[in-house]
């Protein structure tokens, strides 16, 4: 009668109970509502199988990050989201972050971050969302180039001219601190100290920006080469490894080349720096337009070519072949843009972009057979 009496009161209670709130996270009361709300405001997104591990192959993407007046923690948490479960999907297990910089001209003094750099908040963002992914972070700054060419249509950022050059690496070291310290404060395995600065490689001051660099940043320091300039000479910026951006222009081809006439062509300019295998060489850029006439300038990201998508699908089915056969160390596919619309496919009119197009099946296949 007792144990009865109890239940009933019990039950009489049950309302007054959830009236106040007062039960359980697993019933969706207010300690769940705080759950979900947390969720949403930190979403998980998906989780590379198979994490990178020393001696794993870097297979990823660059991901090109120019911001804009008035970006949101919140539009870019979706997004950053929205961009690592894409990576995830496509079987990548690294992820590199380009960012630009600026400069006043191709002989100025001094560099800086612009309107269109991320924050480095945002930043951190991004990567901590590909951290908890499992993606292999890298952290690249990459000079803009659109201030040196407004002075002078055949500047690039390989062909700097520094007006006083003491000045310039004392500028670039100040400009890179942040960003070291915010790569060692959110996982980043690499630090590309430079990227595609030709003219100023030998320079013995890069000394001195890398011991600054590595006492903030514990992670492996690389430099990015231009193609021309990895297969010429020996490259002297004294980093932990080299990456190389590869457009090696294959002038005698034409559209219509198969991917072994393609994959011979990248083995012959390969060759010319040695031949075999590259363990130690990663491939920081691989892209092309999809439009004809590009095998003889893959750089040339205003062609003005028609659209045909198959030159670009044979190009990275040709650069795939070439990075497992010499063992490289990696390949990042150029470029994914931070702000893509990656459901929609590649933006009306452009040329540049994978999205959408054969190519894209090419790097999902690429990593998904990768030899691990």
């Amino acid at each position: 009668m007792r144990a009865r009496r109890r239940r009933l009161i019990l039950l009489a209670l049950l309302p007054l109970l959830l009236t106040a709130g007062c039960v359980t996270p697993g019933l969706g009361g207010p300690a769940a509502t705080t759950a979900s709300a947390s969720a949403s405001r930190n979403p998980v997104p998906a989780r590379v199988p198979r994490p990178w591990r020393p001696g794993d192959p870097q297979l990823g993407a660059q991901v090109l990050w120019y911001t804009y007046r008035g970006e949101s923690d919140s539009s870019v948490r979706t997004q950053a989201l929205r961009l690592v479960n894409y990576m995830v999907g496509k079987h990548m297990n690294a992820i590199s972050m380009t960012f630009p910089f600026t400069t006043a001209g191709p002989t100025a003094s001094q560099v800086g971050a612009s309107s269109q750099t991320p924050s480095a908040r945002h930043l951190g963002m991004l990567m901590d969302v590909a951290a908890a992914a499992g993606l292999r972070i890298t952290l690249r700054p990459l000079l803009d180039e659109r201030d040196l060419t407004a002075r002078d249509p055949l500047a690039w950022r390989g062909s700097l001219a520094p007006a006083d050059r003491a000045a310039w690496f004392r500028s670039y070291e100040t400009f890179l601190a942040p960003y070291l310290a915010l790569a060692a404060r959110h996982h980043a395995r690499t630090f590309v100290i430079g990227a595609e600065l030709t003219s100023l490689e030998s320079d013995p001051r890069w000394r001195s920006v890398i011991a600054a660099a590595r006492r903030s940043f514990s992670g492996e320091i690389s430099y990015d080469a231009n193609w021309d300039d990895y297969v010429s000479r020996h490259i002297p910026v004294p980093v932990d490894h080299l990456g190389v951006d590869a457009y090696f222009p294959l002038s005698g081809l034409g559209d219509d080349a198969s991917v072994a006439d393609l994959t011979a062509g990248w083995q012959r300019w390969l060759d010319r720096k040695s031949t075999g295998r590259l363990p130690r060489i990663v491939l920081t850029e691989v892209g092309i337009p999809a439009e004809s006439g590009a095998y003889r300038h893959p750089a040339a990201w205003k062609g003005g070519g028609r659209l045909d998508p198959t030159v670009q699908k044979r190009w990275f089915e040709a650069a795939c072949k070439v990075a497992r056969d010499r063992d490289m160390a990696g390949l990042y596919w150029w470029n994914l843009d931070f702000h893509a619309d990656l459901a929609a496919g590649a933006p009306t009119g452009s040329h540049t972009s994978f999205l959408g197009r054969p190519a894209e099946a090419v790097i999902s296949s690429c990593f998904r057979t990768w030899p691990r």
